[in-house]
C-alpha cells in the first residue's frame, strides 16, 4: 500500500528518488516516465516516490486522486508527495520548493519531463532542476526525460482532454493506454428505458470533478463484479421527453438483475453517435434496437462503421531517440557504458545491482552510490507549448498545466545505451 506524504508536513527518512510533475492523469507518456524511475530507483537502492496535485489545479481532473494513486502501484511507487494547490503554494519560489522538499524527505534523485514547471510564476524549469543538482552541495543527481509521441503529436493530458471534448475516445484511449472509465454507484432513474422503450438502462451520476466526455451514444464496456458486458450508453440530455439534465445510462447486453446502489465500472470504448430528438418513443426504440444490434459486429465490422473501436498496442507510440549519454560529469565512482540488446539483459543488470539495494536497506549506501544509470543530454528544449503552473487558466491550458508530459520509452527492439554504477574493481560482462 502506497504512503501518503503530505506535503511540508510528513517525512519520509529513506533515500529516495522523486518524480515531479502534476499527473491529474496518467497517460501514455507519464507510464514511460515512471518505468524509467522505476528502473533507475531499483539500480541505486533508493525508494520511488511522485509528486501529485490532490485535487488538480482547480479544473476538472480525469481521475480522483484515489484513482491515480492506485495506478501507480505497479511501478513499485512506495509513497505519493501529495500537494495541495493553494495560494499558498502558488506563491512559493522554485527553490523554495525544492528546499521544502528536502527538509522532510531524503531526496538523492529527481526525475521529471523536460516540460515540467514549477514554482511561482512557472519559472521553475528542466534548467532549474539541471543547475541545482550540479551543485555539490545539494548532494542530488537529476534526470529529465524527452517526451513520448503518438501519430506525430506529444502525448499530454491537454491532448487527451481534447479528444474527449470531440468525442474521439479511441484516441484518448490510445493515449492513456487504457479505456478512459468512469467508476459510479447505480442510482434510480425515471424508468423509461424498462416501462416506455423497452431496453432497461443503469443510470450513474457523472462526477462534478470529473472531465467530461463528449455528449452523445457510446460503445463501452461495463464491469460488474469483476465481469465485464458490452452495453451501449448515452451521456447528455434525453431531449425526446424533453428532459435536460445531463445524465449517463447505459443498457446493458446480456445482463438482468437489480443493481441499486451498486459499484460498476463504465469503460468508453468508441462514440457511435450524437444525441438526437426523436419524434416519438417507438423512433428512439428502433434506433436503440440499431445501436445494440451493433454490438454484435465484428471488430472490423464496427471499426468500419463507427471507427477504429479499441485501443492500439502500446507500440504505436512513436518515441523519441535516446539522447546520448554525458560522460562529463565527474565522480569518484567508476562509469561503465554498455550496449543493453535485449530486455533479458536490462533485467539482468538490475540483478547485479540488487546488492545495493540491499546495502541501501541496511543503512550502508553512500551518496557516491547513487547517481543516473543513463545520463541524458544537459540541453533542455524550451517549447512554447510546455504546459506550466500557473494562476492563470483552468488544468490542462497551456499555461496552467504542470504535467510531467514525456519520457523516452524503450522497447525490445530498441537499443538503449545504460551506464551503470559499480565500485572501481568491478567490472561489467553481457
Amino acid at each position: 500500500m502506497l504512503e501518503i506524504i503530505e506535503f511540508g508536513k510528513d517525512e519520509y527518512a529513506f533515500p529516495s528518488l522523486i518524480v515531479l510533475g502534476c499527473f491529474d492523469a496518467i497517460h501514455q507518456g507519464h507510464r514511460e516516465l515512471f518505468k524509467k524511475a522505476k528502473l533507475q530507483a531499483k539500480i541505486n537502492g533508493l525508494d520511488l516516490g511522485v509528486m501529485m496535485f490532490r485535487d488538480g489545479k482547480g479544473g476538472k481532473t480525469l481521475y480522483s486522486f484515489e484513482e491515480r494513486v492506485k495506478m501507480l502501484e505497479k511501478y513499485n511507487v512506495k509513497f505519493v508527495l501529495a500537494i495541495d494547490f493553494t495560494p499558498e503554494f502558488k506563491d512559493i519560489a522554485p527553490l523554495d520548493f525544492l528546499a521544502a522538499i528536502e527538509d522532510k524527505i531524503n531526496v538523492k534523485a529527481y526525475m521529471s519531463g523536460k516540460d515540467f514547471r514549477f514554482g511561482k510564476g512557472a519559472k521553475g524549469k528542466s534548467s532549474t532542476l539541471k543547475n541545482f543538482a550540479e551543485d555539490e552541495e545539494n548532494g542530488v543527481w537529476y534526470m529529465p526525460l524527452k517526451d513520448v509521441l503518438y501519430d506525430g503529436e506529444k502525448i499530454s493530458t491537454t491532448l487527451v482532454k481534447s479528444c474527449l471534448d470531440s468525442g474521439d475516445v479511441t484516441r484518448a484511449n490510445a493515449l492513456l493506454g487504457e479505456p478512459f472509465y468512469l467508476d459510479g454507484q447505480v442510482v434510480e432513474g425515471a424508468h423509461r428505458g424498462t416501462q416506455i422503450l423497452g431496453f432497461p438502462t443503469v443510470n450513474i451520476v457523472y462526477p462534478e470533478w470529473k472531465y467530461p466526455v463528449r455528449k452523445g451514444v457510446y460503445k463501452v464496456l461495463v464491469t460488474i463484479d469483476d465481469q465485464q458486458y458490452s452495453a451501449i450508453a448515452n451521456y447528455g440530455t434525453c431531449p425526446t421527453f424533453e428532459d435536460k439534465r445531463e445524465v449517463l445510462e447505459a443498457h446493458i447486453k446480456d445482463f438482468s438483475g437489480d443493481l441499486y446502489g451498486k459499484e460498476i465500472r463504465v469503460c468508453f470504448i468508441c462514440f457511435m453517435r450524437g444525441i438526437k430528438k426523436f419524434t416519438s418513443p417507438d423512433e428512439l426504440a428502433a434506433q436503440l434496437s440499431e445501436d445494440k444490434a451493433a454490438l454484435d459486429l465484428s471488430d472490423e465490422e464496427f471499426a468500419a462503421r463507427y471507427g477504429q473501436a479499441y485501443l492500439l498496442p502500446e507500440e504505436e507510440c512513436e518515441n523519441c531517440a535516446d539522447e546520448p549519454v554525458d560522460d562529463a560529469k565527474a565522480d569518484d565512482t567508476e562509469k561503465v557504458s554498455e550496449e543493453v540488446k535485449s530486455e533479458d539483459v536490462v533485467q539482468a543488470e538490475v540483478s547485479e545491482t540488487d546488492v545495493q539495494a540491499q546495502e541501501a536497506e541496511s543503512g550502508t549506501i553512500t551518496e557516491e552510490q547513487v547517481q543516473p544509470a543513463t545520463e541524458q543530454t544537459e540541453e533542455v528544449v524550451e517549447e512554447q507549448s510546455a504546459e506550466q503552473i500557473s494562476e492563470n487558466g483552468e488544468e490542462g491550458e497551456t499555461n496552467a498545466s504542470c504535467v510531467s508530459e514525456c519520457a523516452a520509452a524503450e522497447d525490445d527492439t530498441t537499443s538503449v545505451v545504460e551506464t551503470v554504477v559499480e565500485q572501481e574493481e568491478n567490472k561489467v560482462t553481457e
